[in-house]
């Protein structure tokens, strides 16, 4: 995990003020699973419980609109379900109670089978981020509850009718590659002309070769880019929002009972803040 340190260089400190940091907070990553390196990060971690999953997430510290995010993972076991889900996490916002509004675009290996979800989720308790079987919210009450305050709009089921899980590739074997573009609509720009406060989020089995203009908002894809797999929307009704609005990105990872999920996240075009770099030890 990157750590911050009180003392920092001052060429670092200089570069801090043009582009900002990013790092993982203790409460975001408590079991040191996710080791970041300013748009890229990694993972190796083994969770030895047999019950419970371990999670973990570390966010950008400074906001952005969005950027298309690769996300690698190499598979131990290769057994059903596989070792847990990568995630591209975006639209982040901690509420005033401490919980946490977001949307997950999320990548597993089903034992060769390459699966894909979206979800939107509101007021999850931070502690629920880490830890746990299902999120919950601040009082501990899982999501599916009578008087959870949580909520969960699974996107991808809602589309597909009876899985949360839609399959991108078959016959993947123990490693794959999957790219990952999230798009925030202003509701006129090239590129962003789903509603305004919206989120489009497409799957890709290679670069989506996306470039957006200086001022974050045209966006545009080069010549020979493979097509989207799947594409889904997260509406403004489920963000609140009402304008293209710069919030954190970050990184997600939600390792299953014995099981050790290894792999690397890469952001792209990350577009609304300056390219983030790392706290300085």
């Amino acid at each position: 995990m990157v750590k911050i340190n009180k003392m920092l260089m001052a060429g670092a400190l200089a570069a801090s003020l043009i582009f900002g940091f990013t790092g993982c907070r203790e409460e975001e990553d408590p079991n040191d699973m996710l080791n970041v390196s300013g748009s890229k990060c990694t993972i190796d971690y083994t969770n030895e419980s047999t019950t419970e999953y371990s999670r973990g997430f570390s966010s950008l510290k400074v906001t952005h609109y969005d950027a298309v995010c690769k996300i690698s993972n190499t598979t131990s076991l290769n057994k059903e379900s596989g070792d847990g889900v990568m995630g591209y996490i975006f639209a982040i916002k901690q509420n005033d109670d401490t919980t946490y509004n977001f949307a997950i675009a999320g990548v597993r290996n089903n034992n060769g089978t390459v699966e894909a979800y979206v979800s939107y989720f509101s007021n999850v308790g931070k502690d629920y981020l880490n830890a746990g079987n299902n999120f919950a919210d601040k009082n501990g009450i899982l999501i599916g509850k009578p008087g959870c305050l949580a909520t969960e709009h699974d996107i991808t089921k809602a589309a597909l009718g009876d899985t949360s899980w839609k399959t991108l590739k078959t016959n993947a074997g123990k490693s794959f590659d999957v790219w990952v573009n999230v798009v925030a609509n202003d509701g006129t720009s090239t590129g962003r002309t789903g509603e305004a406060g919206s989120y489009t989020v497409s799957f890709y089995n290679g670069d989506p070769l996306r470039t957006t203009s200086a001022s974050g908002s045209n966006t545009t894809y080069g010549a020979g880019a493979p097509s989207a797999i799947a594409e889904y929307t997260v509406p403004a009704s489920d963000t609140g929002l009402t304008a293209m609005t710069k919030l954190d990105l970050g990184f997600y990872a939600n390792v299953y009972g014995s099981s050790t999920l290894k792999g690397t996240w890469e952001l792209s075009d990350i577009e609304g803040e300056g390219e983030p770099v790392e706290y300085v030890d």
